[in-house]
């Protein structure tokens, strides 16, 4: 399974970052939790801004983790809580 991460990203509710995947050439929308980019990137803003800000900030574990949740459930949608940080 190919995956690869495009710069299409917004604030969701101001309680989640959604973020683009392609999976063998085809869309899937991922996103992580407020919680998660708090707890365990130790942020602490709730505005569209600081999320966007903490998300860009730890891209590279965030898409890791998005990752590792798309080879697991063969590329289908992805909400990554805290726990899936390890």
């Amino acid at each position: 399974m190919r995956i690869e991460f495009t710069n299409r990203r917004h604030a969701v509710a101001a309680s989640r970052i959604a973020f683009e995947a392609q999976v063998d050439d085809r869309p899937v929308w991922c996103s992580v939790s407020i919680d998660a980019l708090n707890d365990r990137f130790d942020k602490n803003g709730t505005s569209s801004h600081a999320l966007l800000s903490a998300f860009e900030a730890n891209r590279a574990s965030i898409e890791k983790a998005a990752r590792n949740a798309l080879s697991k459930n063969g590329g289908q949608s992805v909400e990554l809580e805290t726990g899936d940080f390890k």
